[in-house]
């Protein structure tokens, strides 16, 4: 199989090279085209035409307004047009990422409205990455009070509770868990090594500009830890954003929560922002009546402030962020500060999580293509978990260092990336009575070259090789291939290979709420996956509505996985390497439609085929559906101050580990059942205000008996993380958006 991908890797390369000699040399010019509201707000303008006076090449914009076009020689001028617009041609001296044309409306046709519109959601056609785009306006559709929650309307991140006691929420990508998907922020790692369980409830979406979701293996610049997908966000920016933005939060299970934030333009090259959250579970609920609370009461506190500095040669941005967590779970008699043990079964989930971070960019002046990037972030994370008489403690010390140089070689039709980078993590842990040190090094260095061809075809190739103190040589080849088969159709192929260093306790703490013995093998190796995927999306008007089909195939085999095998024993939860079949075959096929001016429709079918050999036997993963079908329907009026949203997820029935060697009274089926989901929003807008009203899980979908022995928590037999279905019933929440936003000059 091996020599089969690598085969698979390289083919195009081969096949391609011949063709890189032979090319012109040409200029690229980017930019985007938009027009100005009577509001004062930008919008892309879609489908507009650019071409340049002395060529033949003709290109429209996307969506968004975006354009690239080639120059055989500079200067030329560049010529703009769109029905509705003024034409406009401007000369071109020199070669520009960031051309932004303004285009006004047309004296021919006064009085008559030109309507953009972004949609929220998209994929760029003439990136070589198949990189789905969602957001602010996307992420406003539901309450989105942190990351775990910012993916409700999204049909290639899926959300699952991890178990009945800690509340929290795991996302899956190609039917994998979210452990293989690399979580970045502005390319800065963001959910690793100990903040893999809770991580994701420690980023507010309201932060949050928009999230790129990259499915399969990413590029090498990011790391070798991609293997099911690359999630990045990129968060408000201080001279992009407002100067006092107020967000309020309720709902009726008694949690609240407030995110504030501010930017400061403090000249033309410094701006500042600090972002603060708090939110604070007040009452303890139990809908499906167990004796259990469905959430851990207590509090989350998050702060981050950040600076940016952009010259005429280099940028900047650094800054610190900071989390505290303290919350209680457990059954509804255990009272803060009391004894988890005794009488009653509690759980204790603390967190204090600091780090400093920056990044610098570069630019050379003696070579016009070239720059330089460097990253680097200090941090430490400290956490300690109770439940019931298990305890869970561990800190990690981390210093992240990435270095990047871009040039071209020749011409802009091929261009390369290469650079070092470096990780340093430090872990103490301690489970029960056991205590576990360790300490990794990895050093490593990365190549990647891009071949494009009129933004046509592109094939970008990489490698990496990292050196891990522990386990030697990690070597990560990636290739991706964009060929658009028209201007508003983009076919694309990727394959790849990934590795990750699992840290069995930190990676799966949910799985602590329970009793079972833990037998983990102390020769735990990394994990090994190879990636390959093939999508295909085609762009459509319907009227003057942009709409989109998509469909994407990825298959993931491991050479190594670390197996959490719960099948051997209800007893037990066994750790270990297998050498046997594990893989997921996943398949998405995916329609946004905008039948008419206001009106957008969402619908996802997903298909499943997650297996890996449990208790030697090949079977299908516990906890993932086989099929899975999204709905999302949304709705805003033509003076834009209402909004209306309602989605609903159907989940599959999923195999559930087996538990046929218990007490009939112990025993759970082998399989859940099918269910729906269905969440509805509406908000109100005003000028610097907005309210929204929405609910959850509104056909109040409740897994009856989830925890299993909840009248015995200290007995053998008790275990919470047996759940497949929400266990808190419906939820109705009210809040509001305020925001003053900067004077225009």
């Amino acid at each position: 199989m091996n020599k089969i991908f690598y085969w698979v890797l390289f083919i195009p390369i081969l096949w391609i090279g011949p063709n890189v000699l032979s090319q012109d040399g040409k200029h690229k010019i980017k930019g985007r085209v938009i027009t100005t509201s009577n509001e004062g707000k930008e919008e892309g303008v879609p489908s507009a035409k650019v071409k340049l006076k002395r060529g033949d090449v003709m290109v429209l914009t996307d969506i968004d307004g975006y354009f690239a076009i080639h120059a055989d020689q500079l200067p030329d001028t560049l010529i703009v047009s769109s029905v509705g617009f003024n034409t406009l041609a401007f000369e071109v001296k020199e070669h520009s990422d960031d051309f932004k044309i303004n285009l006004t409306s047309s004296t021919m046709l006064k009085g008559v409205e030109v309507y953009a519109k972004n949609i929220g959601k998209h994929i760029d056609l003439l990136d070589p990455f198949n990189v789905e785009t969602i957001g602010s306006g996307e992420l406003r559709k539901a309450a989105c009070c942190n990351l775990s929650e910012s993916f409700e309307t999204n049909a290639s991140v899926d959300v699952n509770i991890t178990d009945a006691i800690s509340g929290a929420k795991k996302i899956q990508m190609l039917g994998l868990d979210g452990i293989y998907t690399q979580l970045q922020w502005e390319n800065i790692p963001l959910v690793r090594g100990l903040s893999t369980s809770y991580g994701l409830n420690f980023t507010p979406g309201t932060w949050i500009e928009s999230i790129q979701i990259t499915k399969g293996t990413g590029t090498v610049v990011s790391g070798y830890e991609t293997m099911a997908g690359l999630i990045n966000l990129e968060l408000k920016k201080p001279k992009e954003s407002e100067r006092l933005y107020i967000n309020l939060y309720g709902n009726k299970f008694s949690r609240g929560e407030i995110n504030i934030h501010g930017s400061q333009i403090i000249s033309d090259k410094w701006s500042t922002m600090t972002f603060l959250h708090g939110s604070n579970q007040f009452l303890a609920s139990d809908a499906n009546k167990d004796g259990f609370k469905d959430q851990p009461v207590g509090f989350i506190g998050a702060g981050l402030h950040r600076w940016d500095y952009h010259g005429e040669n280099m940028e900047s941005r650094f800054g610190v962020k900071a989390t505290y967590v303290n919350k209680q779970g457990g059954q509804l008699d255990y009272r803060i500060g009391e004894d988890p043990t005794f009488p009653n079964w509690g759980a204790r989930f603390i967190t204090r999580h600091l780090e400093a971070f920056g990044k610098m960019g570069i630019f050379m002046k003696n070579r016009p293509y070239a720059s330089i990037g460097l990253i680097n972030q200090l941090k430490y994370h400290d956490m300690d978990n109770v439940f019931g008489p298990t305890r869970y403690q561990g800190t990690q010390k981390k210093w992240y260092f990435n270095s990047i140089y871009s040039d071209i070689l020749g011409n802009t039709n091929h261009t390369y990336k290469t650079g070092l980078s470096f990780i340093l993590d430090d872990y103490n842990q301690t489970y029960n009575d056991s205590t576990f040190l360790k300490t990794e090094i990895v050093p490593g260095a990365f190549f990647e070259y891009t071949y494009n061809r009129l933004d046509k075809v592109i094939l970008v190739a990489g490698v990496r090789g990292d050196y891990h103190n522990l386990y030697g040589v990690l070597f990560s080849p990636r290739m991706h291939f964009k060929w658009n088969v028209n201007p508003k159709s983009a076919l694309r192929l990727s394959v790849g290979r990934g590795y990750r260093v699992p840290n069995p306790y930190a990676d799966y703490t949910s799985l602590m709420a329970s009793n079972r013995q833990w037998i983990v093998n102390p020769n735990v190796q990394p994990e090994d996956a190879v990636s390959s995927g093939l999508t295909f999306i085609q762009k459509f008007l319907i009227g003057d509505n942009v709409s989109s089909f998509s469909v994407d195939y990825f298959y993931t085999f491991f050479n190594n996985q670390l197996i959490t095998d719960m099948d051997v024993n209800p007893g037990e939860l066994h750790v270990y390497n297998t050498n046997g079949q594990s893989f997921s075959h996943s398949l998405q096929v995916e329609a946004n439609i905008q039948p008419v001016k206001g009106w957008d429709i969402r619908t996802a079918f997903k298909y499943y085929d997650v297996r890996a050999e449990f208790n030697g036997i090949l079977q299908q993963r516990a906890f993932v559906p086989k099929y899975r079908v999204l709905v999302n329907m949304g709705y805003t009026t033509r003076n834009k101050k209402w909004n209306f949203d309602i989605t609903g997820n159907w989940v599959g029935k999923k195999r559930l580990p087996s538990t046929q060697s218990n007490p009939i009274e112990h025993q759970r089926p082998n399989e859940s059942v099918d269910y729906w989901l269905l969440n509805s929003q509406i908000t109100y807008n005003l000028k610097r205000i907005s309210f929204y009203v929405g609910g959850e899980n509104l056909l109040n979908v409740i897994q009856n008996n989830a925890i299993i022995s909840a009248d015995d928590p200290f007995g053998s037999y008790f275990d919470a993380t047996q759940v497949w279905a929400p266990i808190q019933g419906f939820n109705i929440y009210a809040g509001l958006h305020f925001n003053i936003k900067h004077k225009k000059k």
